[in-house]
């Protein structure tokens, strides 16, 4: 089931870049420089979409996950079907509660590190609100 759900999450993140790069390229939202413009806008939408919906979050609930399998490892309970479920479904249970915090780490980050570097290429971005 891990490797669906990681499937279901990277073609939701490629169909927002997808639509995003295309609303960016084919509409009037860029008065000059629109094809470098939306390129980035897409760009920009893939690598947040790609750590905040895969990476921060798999990782949050991998380690989640981890913890409370060695938790159960190093109890002396007996193994038993509802305590091998355990884990999974706190992994699940805290999928509600990670998702506000890791969308504005991600935020923090594109903003700290890429979006510094590509900054210069989009002043000439030129949004144009007529």
């Amino acid at each position: 089931m891990v490797p669906a759900s990681y499937g279901v999450a990277i073609t939701y993140v490629c169909a927002d870049t997808v639509d995003k790069t295309r609303k960016a390229l084919g509409g009037a939202k860029y008065k000059q420089a629109q094809t470098t413009c939306a390129l980035i806008e897409g760009l920009d939408a893939l690598l947040w979409q790609l750590t905040a919906s895969v990476g921060l979050p798999g990782f949050t609930i991998h380690q989640l996950v981890a913890v409370v399998v060695a938790c159960i490892d190093a109890s002396d309970l007996d193994p038993n079907p509802a305590l091998s479920a355990l884990p999974t479904a706190l992994g699940l249970l805290t999928i509600p509660f990670i998702v506000k915090p890791l969308d504005e780490l991600a935020e923090q980050i594109m903003d700290a590190t890429l979006r510094k570097l590509w900054s210069p290429y989009l002043e000439s971005c030129l949004v144009d609100y007529d």
